[in-house]
């Protein structure tokens, strides 16, 4: 049916569920994946946001737009990985996202665009089309439309779901960077400790601090009120986020050994960055095989909308401070710090 499928994605939590939805569809008709991104020129303009960072912090600029397209992509590609699916991440720089998917669907000899919609949007009592409505108009091959934005039944479900999604897929970026520096070690190659501090630093912050206090709070305690059923896979989840602190450190222990004598203990180092890696690729695996699915078929519309209220940006002051731009910098840091995945097992495999 369908062999090459481009996928454009925008970082957006709607982009977020298509592309789970995408690599479904792709497992289904055995093709592979092409992720796109259109990078905005944000320096294009001497008036937009983009041109004043640049002008006055080139770091920041950096970190907010600079390092956005692999950022994005990386995410996709994690997602892609999980499913045993072919990809390829492609970037093309474009202030007309339309513009740049249909020539890139051309360039690359796909045979089907799947994306999603906001759907029309009216401003000042005018109606503006959406660029997949541009893509649809313009498009020489077919377009799935996986889903509209404005029809969706259960949009706080919707919202939460991408979210854990999306903050899985930082981690699992981080975790699979973890690997490759591993296999590096094998290889002979000496580790990046700088780089490797950062992912143990981003790891040891962000699922202790942020994620994994919102999943106890509000998903997990929610479960617990509807169904008996998960409570085992809560209680395995919940004491693998205890067990994090301990494991992180001897993995520290682990590194600082490594630095006082390189060679020896490399394998040593390399094994103790596997285990740790992919215990956090197999911790996320486990929540999206049970806990997000037992979710949708328990949970009522007002668990989810108590739940996408307290995940929000004005949300539960807990977990809404000023560390989560921390965490999103320091995650596109590391994406932008290497440039390729390694081709290694899903979680749960051997």
């Amino acid at each position: 049916m369908y062999s090459h499928i481009l996928v454009p994605t925008d970082g957006t939590h709607l982009a977020s569920q298509t592309i789970s939805q995408a690599v479904q569809f792709a497992r289904s008709v055995g093709a592979r994946i092409t992720f796109f991104y259109a990078d905005p020129d944000a320096g294009a303009s001497l008036t937009d946001d983009g041109a004043l960072i640049h002008l006055l912090d080139p770091g920041l600029y950096q970190d907010d737009f600079g390092g956005r397209a692999r950022e994005i992509l990386a995410k996709a590609e994690v997602s892609a990985r999980a499913g045993d699916i072919d990809c390829e991440c492609v970037t093309r720089r474009s202030n007309r996202p339309h513009e740049a998917i249909l020539a890139a669907a051309k360039e690359l000899g796909c045979d089907l665009i799947f994306m999603a919609s906001h759907g029309p949007r009216s401003i000042g009592g005018v109606m503006l089309a959406s660029e997949t409505l541009k893509v649809l108009a313009g498009s020489r091959i077919p377009v799935l439309v996986s889903s509209v934005e404005k029809n969706d039944p259960n949009p706080a479900m919707t919202k939460v779901c991408a979210i854990i999604k999306d903050e899985h897929r930082s981690i699992a970026v981080v975790s699979y960077g973890m690997r490759m520096l591993a296999g590096g070690l094998r290889d002979g190659k000496p580790a990046d400790i700088g780089l490797l501090d950062g992912m143990l630093t981003y790891l040891d912050e962000f699922p202790a601090k942020l994620h994994h206090p919102k999943e106890d709070a509000y998903l997990f305690a929610a479960l617990r009120r509807r169904t008996s059923s998960l409570d085992q896979v809560i209680d395995d989840l919940q004491q693998e986020h205890l067990d994090g602190d301990r494991q992180l450190a001897a993995l520290r222990a682990a590194v600082a050994h490594y630095q006082a004598s390189p060679d020896p203990d490399a394998e040593t180092l390399a094994s103790a960055i596997d285990a740790f890696a992919l215990g956090q690729l197999r911790h996320i695996a486990l929540e999206e095989r049970a806990i997000i699915p037992g979710a949708c078929e328990h949970l009522a519309e007002q668990d989810w909308k108590e739940i996408v209220a307290a995940f929000g940006p004005n949300g539960d002051a807990r977990f809404n401070h000023r560390e989560r731009e921390t965490y999103r910098r320091l995650y596109s840091r590391i994406a932008n710090l290497h440039q390729t995945l390694p081709r290694m097992s899903t979680p749960g495999q051997s």
